[in-house]
């Protein structure tokens, strides 16, 4: 048996008998499995979301249909109201008619909250402009936003490596204290080996638990088929990797060759450093340097803005009316063309404020792209909402879907509109449909995990010349 073996079967057996390692990995295998179960019961309502709003859409638009065809064939007790009558385009697409985008969760979604509590699963598309329907709802309720939720990600970013620094932190130490570490030197074949054996042992039980729970936990909640997907590869990496860093930092760190309590203090600091410290710098930071408006202060400005182009309209309004109080008008169809002229009035208003709203946040988030790479936890956290479908990347191109489809929405309706076309049951048929993507979850990874993997190489590197130095 080699000296590497050798020492990873002796540091198992210490291991075993210990209480404390089994109580540790317990409690982190039991934040595993609470994770992922508070996790699929968040996609179940998110599913079910998505589900009730597709079928309020069939129901609404089949409704539509029904009372169109009894108009075209004469049944109708009484000519409805424009904002009723299914053949006006002007105010079909405007709510009546609108079409549902959703969001639908990744088969990982379960791992991490991500942006899924900021941003809706379902947005009901009109013809108005965007603050009207894009941030008609509450998202989620504060409380829940400022306490946070517990996800797999929580547990890997936060609890995972505190597991890995207590098991690792003083195996040299530890054994120097104890006057063992003399005689594990002369009795060896091969010292270095065997104590990088007994490192290997201590680092292997929270990783090999952490991933075999999660391998379980998935497979219960999520279904045994995601467990053979490309985005549980994925996920089984980003773990991996995030714990080889902190095994790593901790070997590097027991390398010194200082004492027990130095290590503890010492990692501590830099457990705090790299999971808080640095991602608030890095966010504030960014936050400092482009400023970016808050969503409320959005919002308001684009209604501002629909409010003025309303107040515009009345005034123009105003002035034809006297100007021409002498010609005969057609009222019901002056009052088609003013709702749509106001319609696009605040379509454009609307588009520039919120424009110079996401230009000024992508710069923000570029600077914090860019200064995320000093914190691992921040990479792996990123990481693991990519990999769950619940990244910034995701939200974003579902957004940029939406506005392509707006503008095909709208469209479809004004210009049946402003011609004065009546609106037919081809013409439902024929309702422009969101495209339904299904993205790969864990595309554009190689960045963060390359982001990871740099400082573990060379903490790696640091911690085999202390293993080469290491005295009695």
């Amino acid at each position: 048996m080699s000296a590497f073996l050798a020492g990873m079967r002796f540091e198992a057996l210490t291991l075993k008998r210990e209480r404390a390692v089994w109580l540790a990995l317990g409690a982190l295998v039991a934040a595993i499995l609470f994770s992922l179960h508070t996790g699929a019961a968040r996609v179940e309502t998110q599913k079910n979301l998505v589900a009730a709003a597709r079928a309020e859409e069939a129901q609404r638009i089949e409704g539509l249909k029904k009372t169109l065809a009894k108009l075209e064939a004469g049944d109708a007790k009484e000519e409805p109201p424009p904002y009723r009558d299914p053949r006006n385009a002007a105010f079909m697409g405007g709510g009546p008619a609108a079409r549902v985008a959703a969001l639908f969760p990744a088969p990982l979604a379960l791992a991490a909250v991500g942006q899924s509590d900021l941003f809706p699963p379902v947005v009901k598309v009109t013809t108005g402009s965007k603050d009207s329907f894009l941030y008609a709802d509450e998202i989620e309720n504060p409380a829940n936003l400022m306490s946070g939720s517990t996800d797999l990600a929580f547990v890997i970013v936060f609890v995972y490596p505190l597991v890995i620094l207590a098991l690792a932190f003083n195996l040299l130490a530890g054994e120097r204290e104890h006057g063992t570490l003399a005689m594990t030197l002369a009795s060896a074949r091969n010292p270095r080996a065997t104590l990088a054996g007994k490192l290997a042992a201590r680092v292997l039980a929270p990783v090999g638990a952490t991933l075999l729970a999660a391998a379980i936990g998935i497979a219960a909640f999520a279904g045994a088929s995601v467990i053979a997907s490309a985005s549980f590869a994925a996920l089984a990496t980003i773990i991996l990797l995030y714990g080889l860093f902190w095994a790593a930092l901790a070997c590097a760190v027991d390398g010194l060759g200082k004492s027990s309590s130095f290590n503890a203090l010492t990692l501590v600091c830099a457990f705090v450093v790299v999971t808080m410290l640095a991602p608030a710098g890095i966010n504030s930071l960014a936050g400092y340097a482009h400023p970016a408006p808050s969503r409320i202060d959005m919002v308001l400005a684009a209604r501002a803005a629909s409010t003025d182009a309303d107040k515009a309209r009345d005034a123009a309004l105003a002035r034809y009316t006297d100007e021409h109080s002498h010609e005969k008008r057609d009222r019901a169809r002056e009052g088609t063309l003013r709702r749509l002229a106001t319609q696009e009035a605040a379509f454009q208003r609307v588009e520039g404020v919120i424009a110079e709203h996401d230009a000024q946040l992508d710069r923000q988030r570029a600077l914090a792209d860019r200064l995320s790479f000093v914190s691992p936890a921040l990479l792996t956290y990123r990481a693991l909402a990519d990999v769950a479908g619940a990244g910034e990347a995701r939200y974003r191109g579902f957004l940029d879907r939406i506005a392509a489809f707006h503008v095909e929405w709208r469209d479809f309706f004004l210009t049946r509109a402003k011609a004065g076309t009546a609106m037919t049951a081809a013409d439902y048929d024929a309702l422009p449909r969101f495209p339904e993507l299904r993205e790969q979850a864990s595309a554009g990874m190689a960045a963060p995990l390359a982001g990871v993997l740099i400082p573990t190489l060379l903490l790696a590197i640091f911690a085999a010349r202390g293993l080469r130095r290491v005295r009695p």
